[in-house]
C-alpha cells in the first residue's frame, strides 16, 4: 500500500515539476544552469493550524500550512481529502463541505512529509441565535457575544458587524468597545445567510456605583444578593463583586454572597471604568433557641397581635418567620402581626433560619350573641373599638383632661360610656349659649356641619352649658374618641304636653343594630329621683315611640355611616 502511494505521490510531484518548467532559449542555459554550490534542502515536517475542524453543510474553512525548515528548497504541498464527497479541498488548503460526514484532510510535501486535519461536517443550520438581545452599555466598555445554531448543524464562521460604527465597533478578535452615547444594532451572520440582530444602547460611563445595601448582618451558610446601582443616564453593564476576606464572606461575579463563619467582611463592587462602592458584611451565631415574650393570646374577632420574640445575647437571626397552622382561624403577616378572622383556636409558629421555633397559641373568642333583651353592658362590650380624634387638637385636649380623670384601662367598655354620658347628664346644664369658634380657627373641614360639632363640643365642655344639639355634639365626640362609632341626629322627640318637637340626640351604630343615647333628656329627668336613671341610655329605637329619626348627621372628621 505504501509503494503505491509512493509511486502516486512520485508521479504527481512530477507533474507538478514539469508543469512548472519552462523552455528556455539555446543562448542562456548556461545563465540558467545551477551553480555547482547550490545545495537542496528538505522539508523536515509539515504543520495545519487546525487538527480537526467541524463545519456546515456548503461551509467552506481555509486551512493555514507551514513548511519547516523555513529555509526548505520546496514548500510545495499536496492537498487530499480521504472522501470528495464529504469535503474537497483545492491547491491551496480551502476545505469545502459538500455532505454530512467525516473526511480526513491531508498536506504532504515533495518527500512526503504529512500533516492531517480531520474534519466532521454537519447539516446546514437553519438559523442562528444571539446569547442576548438587548444590552445596555457605557462609554468604553467591551462585550464578546456568542451565538449559536440549532443541535446537530454547524456554522464554524459566524461574522459580526454594526449599524452604528461610530457608536459601537469590532476588533479583529471580535470584540465589541462602545465608542460613544447612542445606539446600534449587531448583526451575526453565517454563511449560508442566517442572520440575528442585538440593540446595543451606550450611555455614558458612570461616575460612581452605589450599593442599595451599605451593611448587613448575616448567619453562618446564609445567602444574599447584593444590588448595585449607577447614576441616571450612565451605564455599566460590567460590575465585578469581591470579598475583602473570603474565608469570612464569599462574594460570586453577580453580587451573591455566602456567609462562612463568625466575622466581618467587606464586599466592594467595581464598574468597568473603577468606580467601587462597598458592604461591611458581620456574620454572626444563629440562635440556639427563641423566646417568645407571651406565650398565648386571646382575641376578638377583627382583633390585632403583635408576636413579640427575643434571642440569646450575642446572635443573631438573620430570617424570622411566622407561619398560622389555621389561617381561617388567625392570620399571621411577615412582621408578626396576627389578625382574628374566626372563632377557634391556631399556633402561631415563629421560627428562625436555622430551625430554631416558638409557638404562640391563640383563641379567637366568639362573638358576643346580641339580643332584644341583652343588657346595655353586653351590647356596649360587644364593639370592637375603633378611636377617632376631631381633627381639632383644642376639642381632642379638652376631651382628654375632662375625661381622662374618669376613665381608666380597668374599666370594661361599657362602663367607659357610662361614666361620660353620666358626666354630661350630671355636669351640663340646659341653657342656650354662644359658641367659641376657636377650635376651628385653621383647620379645613367637610361640610358645615362637621365645623359646627367641634364648635359646639368644645363650648359645651368649657361652659358647662348647653342645649340638645350641644349635648348631642359634645357626647358623640366623645364616644368616637372611645371608639364607637357614634353620630349627630335630628329627629322628633315626644313632648310631656304631648305631640312632638324638634330634638338632636346620639345614634350608635353596634355590629349593625343603632342604640339611642340622649344625655340632654336624661339630664331633665334627674328631678325623678335625683339621679341618672340611664332610662335615655342604650335605648333600642325599635322599642320606643318616643324618637322619631328625620336626618343623620355624618361626619367625615368622624365616622360616616
Amino acid at each position: 500500500m505504501n509503494n503505491k502511494f509512493n509511486r502516486i505521490l512520485a508521479c504527481t510531484m512530477a507533474a507538478v515539476v514539469i508543469s512548472s518548467v519552462s523552455v528556455i532559449p539555446a543562448n542562456t542555459v548556461t545563465a540558467y544552469a545551477p551553480k555547482p554550490d547550490t545545495v537542496f534542502v528538505a522539508a523536515e515536517s509539515v504543520s495545519i493550524n487546525k487538527s480537526q475542524i467541524v463545519i456546515g453543510k456548503g461551509e467552506s474553512y481555509n486551512l493555514v500550512s507551514e513548511v519547516l525548515p523555513l529555509t526548505a528548497s520546496s514548500k510545495n504541498l499536496l492537498w487530499l481529502t480521504s472522501d470528495s464527497s464529504v469535503a474537497s479541498v483545492d491547491r491551496n488548503g480551502k476545505v469545502t463541505a459538500k455532505g454530512v460526514g467525516n473526511a480526513t484532510i491531508s498536506a504532504i510535501t515533495h518527500n512526503g512529509k504529512k500533516a492531517l486535519c480531520y474534519v466532521t461536517v454537519n447539516e446546514a443550520p437553519s438559523e442562528v441565535k444571539l446569547n442576548i438581545h438587548s444590552l445596555e452599555m457605557g462609554v468604553g466598555e467591551n462585550y464578546r457575544f456568542y451565538a449559536t445554531v440549532p443541535a446537530n448543524t454547524t456554522a464554524c464562521v459566524r461574522s459580526y458587524s454594526s449599524s452604528d460604527e461610530s457608536v459601537v465597533s469590532f476588533d479583529k478578535n471580535g470584540v465589541m468597545t462602545a465608542k460613544k452615547a447612542g445606539t446600534a444594532t449587531i448583526s451575526v451572520k453565517i454563511f449560508n445567510g442566517k442572520t440575528d440582530t442585538c440593540k446595543i444602547t451606550v450611555k455614558n460611563a458612570p461616575s460612581s456605583v452605589s450599593l442599595t445595601t451599605k451593611s448587613l448582618t448575616l448567619n453562618p451558610n446564609d445567602k444574599y444578593t447584593l444590588h448595585a446601582a449607577v447614576p441616571e443616564n450612565t451605564a455599566s453593564r460590567v460590575r465585578t463583586y469581591s470579598s475583602g476576606n473570603s474565608d469570612i464572606v464569599e462574594c460570586d461575579t453577580r453580587g451573591t454572597v455566602t456567609a462562612k463563619k463568625e466575622g466581618t467582611a467587606t464586599i466592594t463592587v467595581t464598574t468597568f471604568n473603577g468606580k467601587t462602592d462597598t458592604c461591611k458584611i458581620t456574620v454572626k451565631k444563629a440562635p440556639d433557641s427563641i423566646t417568645l415574650k407571651q406565650t398565648s393570646a386571646e382575641l376578638d374577632l377583627d382583633d390585632t397581635f403583635r408576636v413579640i420574640y427575643s434571642l440569646p445575647s450575642n446572635c443573631y437571626a438573620s430570617k424570622v418567620t411566622f407561619t398560622s397552622s389555621d389561617r381561617n382561624v388567625a392570620e399571621v403577616n411577615a412582621k408578626g402581626y396576627v389578625t382574628a378572622k374566626n372563632p377557634g383556636t391556631a399556633d402561631i409558629t415563629v421560627a428562625t433560619s436555622n430551625g430554631k421555633t416558638a409557638v404562640l397559641k391563640v383563641v379567637v373568642n366568639e362573638p358576643v350573641q346580641i339580643y332584644a333583651w341583652s343588657s346595655s353592658d353586653d351590647i356596649l362590650n360587644s364593639v370592637k373599638l375603633n378611636p377617632v380624634k376631631t381633627n381639632s387638637k383644642m376639642l381632642d385636649d379638652k376631651i382628654d383632661s375632662i375625661f381622662g380623670d374618669i376613665l381608666n384601662s380597668r374599666m370594661s367598655n361599657a362602663h367607659k360610656v357610662k361614666a361620660c354620658f353620666d358626666y354630661l347628664a350630671t355636669n351640663i346644664n340646659y341653657a342656650y349659649i354662644s359658641y367659641d369658634y376657636s377650635p376651628v380657627y385653621g383647620v379645613n373641614y367637610a361640610s358645615y356641619n362637621d365645623r359646627e360639632i367641634v364648635i359646639s363640643a368644645y363650648s359645651t365642655l368649657v361652659k358647662k352649658l348647653g342645649n340638645c344639639y350641644d349635648y348631642a355634639c359634645t357626647l358623640a365626640a366623645v364616644m368616637q374618641r372611645i371608639g364607637y362609632d357614634a353620630h349627630v341626629v335630628h329627629g322628633l322627640v315626644g313632648m310631656s304636653a304631648g305631640g312632638y318637637g324638634n330634638h338632636y340626640w346620639v345614634d350608635t351604630n353596634i355590629n349593625g343594630r343603632h342604640y339611642i343615647f340622649d344625655a340632654q333628656v336624661e339630664n331633665n329627668n334627674l328631678g325623678w329621683g335625683g339621679y341618672v336613671n340611664h332610662y335615655f341610655y342604650c335605648l333600642d329605637p325599635n322599642s320606643t315611640s318616643m324618637y322619631l329619626y328625620q336626618e343623620t348627621w355624618s361626619t367625615s372628621n368622624f365616622r360616616t355611616y
